[in-house]
Parts: C-alpha cells; structure tokens; sequence
C-alpha cells in the first residue's frame, strides 16, 4: 500500500507499470464517469475563452476559424461554442459524461457530440479533422502516448494537433502530489500553527518534488505517472487534484517529432506568456 506523501511516479511507456496503470486508469474513467461534483467545478472554463489576455485560446480560435473541421478532446460543457457560435457547425466534442454530451447537443444541435468510455479510443475514423484540441485534458491521461497517437489517427494531412496543459515536470511542480492533509500550502499551516505540517509541505514543494523533476528530465521520454494522485485522498476539489501525468512540454515535442508531426513555432509574446504561467502549449502539424 502506498503511503499518502510518498512520490510514485512510474513511466507509462514501461511494460513492467502496464497492471497498475491499467487499475488507475479505469479509476480515473470511473472518477469522471460518476463524479457529479468534478464537472461543476470545471464549468467555470468559460472566462479563458472570453479574456483576449489569455492567449494560447485566442490562438486556438484562431486555427479553429480557419479550420475546415474541429475536434475537441474533454470538451466539458464546450464552452468555446458559447463565445464563438460561429464554429458550431464544424465542431465536434467528446467527454466521459453522458449528461454533459447530451445537454451539448440539444444546446449546439448542428455540432456533433459523443460519449467516450476509453479515454483513448474516439469514435472516429483516421484522417477525419483539420484542427484537434484539448484544453488542460492531457495531464489527466494515465497513458498520454496513446492519448497523443489516436489525436495523430484522426488528424487529417496538413492538420494541427494543440495541447495546452500545465508544464509540470519542466518548471518542477505537481498540482496532485499530496503534500499536506487539505490541500494548504506550507505558509497557510505555519499561519494555523501547525508547525510540523508546514515544514513538510515546504520540504515536498521546495526540495522533493523539484528534485524528483530534474532527475526525471534526463530520462525523457518516459510519461511519467503519479499514481497516488491527492483526488483520491480529500474530499476537496481544487484545479488538476486529479491530474496523473506529470507534463513535460520538451517531452512531448520528442515524442511528437519522433512520430513525424512538425512543431509550429510560437510567437515570443505567446512564449513569455506560457513561461511566466508554467503553461505547456504546442501545436503540431501533420506531413500532407
């Protein structure tokens, strides 16, 4: 049995970590199959297509307006077709809730939606999208190869692929790593009085896990997994609690060029932009 703080993550691309990836990931479909409260939580996605300072989504719009045929991987409530009615007909979304997808589609009947029950097995044919996103959705995948291999089958030849997620294992961090009892940071128990606590959150943010990053940044790419991500742990619901894989942007652009895709170059503002918010954004072009 893994002890609460301990730091498990494992390679997903490792054979030897297949059994108890494979529990986890049908504990995470489960998680957000039958977790009411998870999808209230995030249906506030709205504001980043809204605010114009948010700029990895003005870029997504951007490719998406141009875009023949969009596909949306956790598309939630789709907030997106909310702002920009205008993709409606040209979208498609898929997510794990049934109640989700079918309030989407009486809301945006000219768009198609559909339930998904293998996070990465789409009900789609290869070569059927222009333009492929997912808005913060990769960091909750147990296998992100496959999650990024069957973006790969559906895209069409000389489509784009956007991944935009938290660049955890680059900038030394994990949203999910349980570092103290509920959720509080070292200076809110130090604040409480609780001296101890405070002591070991700050040595797991501070020493530990940016410790445990850097030595896992010379053995990309590997996927690495938390597999005692805090969800599971509190009755709390923060920002990706439930996050398992602990993004690297470098390494999924290994991956990626590995498998032929062509990385697009970003502007520096967009760059400083995702630098100064810990923020792995890419866009990937298919070979026609």
């Amino acid at each position: 049995m893994i002890k609460k703080y301990t730091i498990d993550w494992v390679s997903s691309i490792e054979p030897k970590n297949s059994k108890k990836l494979n529990e986890l990931s049908q504990k995470m479909g489960d998680y957000y199959t039958n977790n009411t409260v998870y999808y209230d939580d995030i249906s506030n996605g709205e504001f980043r297509w809204k605010d114009e300072s948010f700029l990895p989504c003005q870029k997504i719009v951007e490719l998406a307006k141009v875009s023949p045929k969009i596909l949306e991987i956790g598309c939630g409530e789709s907030p997106i077709l909310k702002i920009f009615p205008e993709l409606i007909p040209k979208y498609s979304g898929i997510d794990f809730s049934p109640n989700i997808i079918a309030n989407n589609q009486r809301k945006y009947q000219e768009a198609d939606f559909s339930v998904i029950n293998d996070p990465y097995s789409y009900p789609y044919k290869d070569e059927q999208f222009d333009l492929i996103f997912s808005v913060f959705v990769i960091e909750h995948t147990v296998f992100p190869q496959k999650f990024l291999d069957e973006c790969i089958r559906m895209l069409k030849p000389g489509g784009k692929i956007i991944v935009l997620a938290p660049n955890y294992l680059d900038h030394g961090f994990m949203s999910s790593q349980q570092v103290s009892r509920n959720l509080s940071s070292g200076r809110e128990l130090l604040q409480k009085g609780n001296i101890l606590g405070a002591l070991r959150a700050t040595l797991y943010n501070k020493y530990l896990i940016p410790q445990k990053c850097r030595a896992l940044m010379g053995e990309i790419p590997g996927f690495y997994i938390n597999t005692n991500p805090i969800c599971f742990q509190i009755d709390l619901f923060e920002p990706d609690v439930d996050a398992v894989y602990v993004v690297s942007e470098k390494e999924i652009g290994i991956y990626m060029d590995q498998r032929g895709l062509q990385k697009i170059d970003r502007s520096p503002e967009l760059s400083d932009f995702l630098f100064r918010r810990k923020l792995c954004f890419q866009i990937f072009k298919k070979a026609k």
